[in-house]
C-alpha cells in the first residue's frame, strides 16, 4: 500500500469515527431540555406532534399506554342522593334472596329474573343475563351464573353478579355503554 492510500485510508476512518460521534452526541442529547426552557429553533420545526389525549395517564405506572381510555366505559355516572340511598335501601333486600338462590345452585338468569320480580322490581328495569367472558372478546364462552343490573330512580343502579362461590350486590351509578349491567373488562 502506498503512502498516499495510506493517507486517503485514514482520512476514511477519521471521517467515519467524526460522523459516528456527531450522530451519538445528537441522540445523546434528545429529551434533555430543561422544563421551562426555549426550544431550540430546530426544535420547533421538527415537534409537529399531536397534543395529548384527554385520557393520557401522566403516570401511568404499569398500566397500557391508553388504559384510562380504553376503560372510560367502565366508570359509573354520578347518582343524585336520592336515587343513591333508594338504591342502597333495595339492595340490602336484593342479596340475600340471591345468596339463598345460590346456595340451593340455583344461579342461572331463569332462576335469578323471577326472584328479582318477586322483591318488586319492574321487567323493564331490570337486565339479567349470562355473564360476560372474561377472555373470550365475542364473550362465546359460557360463564356460570347471572349478571344483573336494576334501575332505581332515574340515576341509580344495582349491579352485580351470582356465581358458583358468591353472590356480589353494588350501587353505582349506570355505565356509558352497558346502563346498569357492570361493563366487561376493556383490552
Amino acid at each position: 500500500m502506498s503512502s498516499r492510500e495510506s493517507r486517503t485510508s485514514v482520512r476514511r476512518a477519521a471521517l467515519l469515527t467524526v460522523t459516528a460521534m456527531t450522530a451519538v452526541a445528537g441522540l445523546a442529547a434528545c429529551g434533555t431540555q430543561r422544563p421551562g426552557a426555549q426550544p431550540s429553533q430546530n426544535t420547533a420545526a421538527v415537534s409537529s406532534s399531536p397534543p395529548a389525549s384527554p385520557h393520557a395517564e401522566p403516570d401511568r405506572g404499569d398500566s397500557a399506554p391508553h388504559n384510562a381510555e380504553n376503560n372510560i366505559g367502565r366508570a359509573p355516572r354520578d347518582m343524585t342522593p336520592a336515587d343513591e340511598a333508594a338504591a342502597q335501601e333495595k339492595a340490602k333486600k336484593v342479596e340475600p334472596v340471591l345468596e339463598k338462590l345460590r346456595k340451593q345452585g340455583r344461579i342461572s338468569p331463569d332462576d335469578v329474573r323471577p326472584a328479582l320480580a318477586a322483591l318488586g322490581f319492574r321487567a323493564a328495569d331490570m337486565r339479567v343475563q349470562d355473564p360476560w367472558s372474561r377472555w373470550n372478546v365475542d364473550h362465546s364462552e359460557k360463564v356460570p351464573g347471572t349478571m344483573y343490573g336494576i334501575w332505581v330512580g332515574k340515576t341509580a343502579c344495582i349491579s352485580g353478579m351470582v356465581g358458583e362461590d358468591r353472590v356480589w350486590t353494588e350501587v353505582t351509578g349506570p355505565y356509558p355503554e352497558t346502563a346498569c349491567i357492570t361493563p366487561p373488562v376493556a383490552h
